[in-house]
């Protein structure tokens, strides 16, 4: 337990958090997990007394934020209000210290239950919700919030990475690097045209979208007497097909939890009919579904499983699950190379 100078949280930035006067602040930290590309990322209670002596507490989250990263704070102030104000943390303030710095001040979301997801009603809770901010056109604003980030350069450099991580396991005898690494060859080299044809999808266009949907970036939680779903970690969010975000969850969800990989075609279908647009899963639908689920494995999700694969230091626990989740990848890419390669 320290008092409310360490970290740079002073007592006037408490006062403002909690609505003025706190006396006496206390801060207990605990550090969580997530938020890969953050500097730091901790649950912070504040333990205080107010103007008239009696004994307060407040939970919030701080994130520290650096470099590159630091975009997510420029989401949080100037688009989420608008497109996902209502599945994303309320931001509290944001802080710059320093040049190339940001520390968010977010609202602390409670969970249900840390696995919600055996319902098929949860994982279509996600769907509707983020339906609704798909459906949102995408203004002048959103479109200066967000262009910054040159996503398809960076997914360029990410699956050049990724193949020369395939490569890395298939010398290490990997039968399914051996069957995957040719068609994600075959798939990368011809990536920006493809893009072209996901981005140009028409029944769904394009629009602003999460950029990382899966389960350890959802909290459900009880509000107004219902359970909504709530999404963290905003730092990839970008303009860009919604079928990326849908097939980010589906995909995840779907390695870890029977049911949804069972109900795939239901989820999907109920996304559709949320959108407003035909529910019927045509062969079109499904080569461009694949083909954006291939783009977020090649975007980071199967490099970093690869990289496990390749490290000597991992448990065999780990080690079992990063190769079970390489192979759930490879199996997208071979999917959406049988479509477009």
């Amino acid at each position: 337990m320290t008092d409310s100078r360490d970290h740079g949280t002073s007592p006037e930035l408490i006062g403002r958090l909690l609505g003025g006067g706190p006396r006496t602040v206390r801060l207990e930290r605990r550090a969580l997990r997530g938020g890969l590309e953050a500097a730091s990322i901790e649950r912070v209670t504040a333990r205080y007394e107010d103007a008239r002596g009696r004994g307060r507490l407040a939970t919030f989250v701080v994130k520290r934020l650096a470099g590159p990263a630091t975009r997510e704070a420029r989401v949080y102030e100037r688009l989420l209000a608008s497109y996902a104000g209502d599945i994303s943390p309320r931001v509290y303030t944001v802080e710059r210290p320093a040049k190339g710095h940001a520390v968010l001040y977010l609202e602390a979301v409670r969970g249900l239950r840390a696995w919600p997801w055996q319902a098929r009603s949860a994982a279509e809770s996600v769907l509707q919700r983020v339906a609704g901010m798909h459906a949102r056109a995408v203004d002048s604003a959103a479109r200066d919030a967000l262009q910054d980030w040159d996503y398809d350069a960076e997914l360029q450099a990410a699956a050049a990475l990724t193949l020369e991580r395939l490569d890395q396991v298939r010398r290490r005898g990997e039968p399914d690097a051996v069957r995957s690494a040719a068609r994600a060859r075959r798939l990368v080299g011809a990536l920006p045209a493809l893009r072209r044809e996901l981005l140009g999808f028409r029944p769904l266009g394009t629009a602003v979208i999460h950029g990382d949907l899966h389960p350890g970036n959802v909290v459900l939680r009880r509000r107004r007497g219902r359970a909504e779903p709530v999404l963290l970690d905003w730092g990839r969010a970008r303009i860009g097909s919604p079928l990326e975000d849908v097939s980010s969850w589906l995909q995840s969800l779907g390695a870890w939890e029977p049911e949804a990989r069972r109900r795939h075609d239901t989820l999907l279908a109920g996304y559709l009919a949320a959108r407003g647009v035909s529910s019927r899963i045509t062969g079109e639908l499904r080569a461009v579904y694949w083909l954006a689920g291939a783009s977020n494995a090649l975007a980071g999700a199967l490099a970093y499983h690869l990289a496990v694969l390749l490290d000597d230091r991992p448990s065999s626990r780990a080690r079992a699950r990063a190769g079970y989740l390489a192979r759930e990848w490879t199996r997208v890419i071979r999917r959406a190379a049988a479509f477009w390669c």
